[in-house]
Protein backbone atom coordinates (compact mmCIF):
# COMPACT_ATOMS: atom_id res chain seq x y z
CA UNK A 1 0.00 0.00 0.00
CA UNK A 2 2.84 2.71 0.73
CA UNK A 3 3.55 2.32 -2.95
CA UNK A 4 0.38 3.42 -4.09
CA UNK A 5 1.08 6.34 -1.93
CA UNK A 6 4.59 7.29 -3.90
CA UNK A 7 2.83 7.35 -7.31
CA UNK A 8 3.36 11.01 -8.74
CA UNK A 9 0.70 13.52 -7.75
CA UNK A 10 -2.33 12.17 -9.37
CA UNK A 11 -5.59 13.07 -9.45
CA UNK A 12 -7.98 10.02 -7.53
CA UNK A 13 -9.28 9.12 -11.29
CA UNK A 14 -5.91 8.81 -12.73
CA UNK A 15 -4.76 6.64 -10.57
CA UNK A 16 -7.68 4.10 -10.96
CA UNK A 17 -7.11 4.29 -14.86
CA UNK A 18 -3.73 3.45 -14.06
CA UNK A 19 -4.49 0.49 -12.19
CA UNK A 20 -7.32 -0.62 -14.83
CA UNK A 21 -4.37 -0.81 -17.21
CA UNK A 22 -2.29 -3.07 -15.11
CA UNK A 23 -5.44 -5.37 -14.86
CA UNK A 24 -6.50 -5.59 -18.89
CA UNK A 25 -4.09 -9.05 -19.08
CA UNK A 26 -6.25 -10.73 -16.60
CA UNK A 27 -8.97 -9.97 -18.77
CA UNK A 28 -7.98 -10.46 -22.08
CA UNK A 29 -8.82 -13.77 -24.26
CA UNK A 30 -6.28 -15.90 -23.19
CA UNK A 31 -4.37 -18.58 -25.35
CA UNK A 32 -3.56 -21.84 -23.48
CA UNK A 33 -1.67 -25.19 -24.54
CA UNK A 34 -3.55 -28.32 -22.64
CA UNK A 35 -2.04 -31.81 -23.09
CA UNK A 36 -6.04 -33.79 -22.56
CA UNK A 37 -5.14 -37.45 -23.34
CA UNK A 38 -1.51 -39.51 -23.24
CA UNK A 39 -1.42 -43.79 -23.19
CA UNK A 40 1.16 -45.63 -24.19
CA UNK A 41 1.33 -49.44 -25.93
CA UNK A 42 3.17 -51.40 -26.47
CA UNK A 43 4.41 -52.49 -30.20
CA UNK A 44 6.94 -54.35 -32.28
CA UNK A 45 9.61 -54.17 -30.07
CA UNK A 46 8.66 -50.14 -29.05
CA UNK A 47 6.51 -48.56 -26.46
CA UNK A 48 4.49 -46.02 -28.53
CA UNK A 49 3.09 -43.22 -27.31
CA UNK A 50 -0.43 -41.35 -28.71
CA UNK A 51 -0.87 -37.94 -27.18
CA UNK A 52 -3.48 -35.23 -28.15
CA UNK A 53 -2.61 -31.55 -26.66
CA UNK A 54 -4.97 -28.78 -27.67
CA UNK A 55 -3.83 -25.62 -29.09
CA UNK A 56 -6.45 -22.60 -28.17
CA UNK A 57 -4.64 -19.02 -29.22
CA UNK A 58 -6.61 -16.02 -29.22
CA UNK A 59 -7.37 -13.31 -31.74
CA UNK A 60 -4.28 -11.47 -31.13
CA UNK A 61 -2.17 -14.38 -31.68
CA UNK A 62 -4.02 -15.47 -34.99
CA UNK A 63 -3.46 -11.70 -36.24
CA UNK A 64 0.33 -12.28 -35.99
CA UNK A 65 0.73 -15.03 -37.25
CA UNK A 66 -1.07 -14.06 -40.54
CA UNK A 67 1.40 -10.83 -40.28
CA UNK A 68 4.52 -14.10 -40.62
CA UNK A 69 5.42 -14.90 -36.88
CA UNK A 70 6.28 -18.36 -37.66
CA UNK A 71 5.56 -20.55 -34.12
CA UNK A 72 7.45 -23.45 -32.83
CA UNK A 73 5.11 -26.41 -31.27
CA UNK A 74 7.51 -28.79 -29.36
CA UNK A 75 5.80 -32.22 -27.79
CA UNK A 76 8.65 -33.29 -25.12
CA UNK A 77 7.71 -37.06 -24.53
CA UNK A 78 9.72 -38.70 -21.25
CA UNK A 79 10.05 -41.78 -19.39
CA UNK A 80 11.70 -42.12 -16.37
CA UNK A 81 12.02 -45.09 -13.69
CA UNK A 82 10.90 -43.62 -10.23
CA UNK A 83 12.73 -43.91 -6.90
CA UNK A 84 11.27 -43.50 -3.52
CA UNK A 85 14.40 -40.93 -1.84
CA UNK A 86 16.34 -39.20 -4.51
CA UNK A 87 15.19 -37.94 -7.92
CA UNK A 88 13.50 -40.35 -10.37
CA UNK A 89 16.10 -41.99 -13.25
CA UNK A 90 15.14 -40.83 -16.72
CA UNK A 91 15.34 -43.41 -19.39
CA UNK A 92 14.39 -41.97 -22.02
CA UNK A 93 13.21 -38.80 -24.08
CA UNK A 94 12.74 -36.88 -27.23
CA UNK A 95 11.01 -33.47 -28.51
CA UNK A 96 9.09 -33.87 -31.73
CA UNK A 97 9.00 -30.17 -33.20
CA UNK A 98 6.60 -28.69 -35.95
CA UNK A 99 6.08 -24.98 -37.18
CA UNK A 100 3.13 -23.40 -37.75
CA UNK A 101 3.07 -20.62 -40.06
CA UNK A 102 0.72 -18.31 -42.72
CA UNK A 103 1.24 -18.64 -46.58
CA UNK A 104 -0.30 -15.18 -47.42
CA UNK A 105 0.55 -16.17 -51.33
CA UNK A 106 -1.90 -18.93 -50.73
CA UNK A 107 -3.99 -17.34 -47.84
CA UNK A 108 -3.70 -20.70 -45.85
CA UNK A 109 -1.90 -21.84 -42.72
CA UNK A 110 1.02 -24.30 -43.05
CA UNK A 111 2.47 -27.23 -40.88
CA UNK A 112 5.75 -28.31 -41.35
CA UNK A 113 8.88 -30.43 -39.90
CA UNK A 114 11.87 -28.71 -39.09
CA UNK A 115 13.48 -30.65 -41.86
CA UNK A 116 10.40 -29.82 -43.90
CA UNK A 117 9.93 -32.82 -45.64
CA UNK A 118 6.71 -33.23 -44.31
CA UNK A 119 4.27 -30.23 -45.06
CA UNK A 120 0.46 -29.87 -44.91
CA UNK A 121 -2.01 -26.85 -45.40
CA UNK A 122 -5.05 -25.62 -43.78
CA UNK A 123 -7.62 -23.16 -44.72
CA UNK A 124 -8.34 -22.38 -40.71
CA UNK A 125 -6.07 -21.99 -37.76
CA UNK A 126 -7.65 -23.91 -35.58
CA UNK A 127 -7.41 -27.13 -38.11
CA UNK A 128 -3.91 -26.49 -38.30
CA UNK A 129 -3.26 -26.59 -34.37
CA UNK A 130 -5.70 -29.65 -34.14
CA UNK A 131 -3.35 -31.56 -36.56
CA UNK A 132 -0.30 -30.40 -34.88
CA UNK A 133 -1.96 -31.64 -31.63
CA UNK A 134 -3.22 -35.01 -31.79
CA UNK A 135 0.20 -37.45 -32.63
CA UNK A 136 -0.41 -41.06 -32.64
CA UNK A 137 2.44 -43.94 -31.92
CA UNK A 138 5.46 -41.94 -30.64
CA UNK A 139 8.32 -44.00 -30.38
CA UNK A 140 9.55 -43.20 -26.91
CA UNK A 141 11.39 -46.39 -25.00
CA UNK A 142 12.53 -49.89 -26.97
CA UNK A 143 10.26 -52.83 -24.92
CA UNK A 144 13.50 -54.51 -23.56
CA UNK A 145 14.46 -51.60 -22.01
CA UNK A 146 11.82 -51.77 -19.05
CA UNK A 147 11.83 -54.44 -16.96
CA UNK A 148 8.87 -56.61 -16.43
CA UNK A 149 6.36 -55.66 -13.09
CA UNK A 150 8.49 -52.25 -12.34
CA UNK A 151 6.63 -49.34 -12.32
CA UNK A 152 7.66 -46.42 -15.33
CA UNK A 153 6.72 -42.85 -15.15
CA UNK A 154 5.87 -41.71 -18.92
CA UNK A 155 5.11 -37.85 -19.46
CA UNK A 156 4.29 -35.50 -22.19
CA UNK A 157 4.80 -31.99 -22.04
CA UNK A 158 3.65 -29.30 -24.78
CA UNK A 159 5.69 -25.76 -25.54
CA UNK A 160 4.59 -23.06 -28.44
CA UNK A 161 6.54 -20.14 -29.05
CA UNK A 162 7.96 -17.71 -31.58
CA UNK A 163 10.42 -19.52 -33.63
CA UNK A 164 13.47 -17.13 -32.98
CA UNK A 165 12.68 -16.34 -29.22
CA UNK A 166 15.40 -16.82 -26.97
CA UNK A 167 15.65 -18.82 -23.67
CA UNK A 168 14.14 -15.55 -21.49
CA UNK A 169 10.71 -15.09 -23.48
CA UNK A 170 10.81 -18.91 -24.15
CA UNK A 171 10.83 -19.40 -19.77
CA UNK A 172 10.15 -16.18 -17.87
CA UNK A 173 8.58 -13.80 -20.28
CA UNK A 174 5.82 -16.55 -21.33
CA UNK A 175 5.44 -17.79 -18.00
CA UNK A 176 4.58 -13.79 -17.00
CA UNK A 177 2.04 -13.13 -20.07
CA UNK A 178 4.33 -10.53 -21.41
CA UNK A 179 4.76 -12.69 -24.78
CA UNK A 180 3.05 -15.77 -26.66
CA UNK A 181 5.09 -18.11 -25.23
CA UNK A 182 2.87 -20.76 -23.91
CA UNK A 183 3.87 -24.13 -21.58
CA UNK A 184 1.22 -27.09 -21.06
CA UNK A 185 1.37 -28.79 -17.61
CA UNK A 186 2.96 -32.08 -17.77
CA UNK A 187 0.64 -35.17 -18.24
CA UNK A 188 2.32 -37.93 -16.09
CA UNK A 189 1.06 -41.44 -16.11
CA UNK A 190 2.64 -44.46 -14.47
CA UNK A 191 2.77 -47.67 -16.41
CA UNK A 192 3.86 -50.96 -15.53
CA UNK A 193 4.92 -53.70 -18.24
Amino acid sequence: MRYWRKLPKLKPEARLAFLGLLLIPLFAAASEVDVRLAYARADEGQWLVTTRVDFELDAEAERLVRQGLRLKVEVEFSVAQPRPVIPSKRLAGFVRALYLEYDAASGRFVVSTPSADVRAEFATMFSALRKIGYLTDQPVIAQSALAAGQPYAFSVQARLFPENANWWRRNVAGRLGLGLSLSSATYTWSLTP
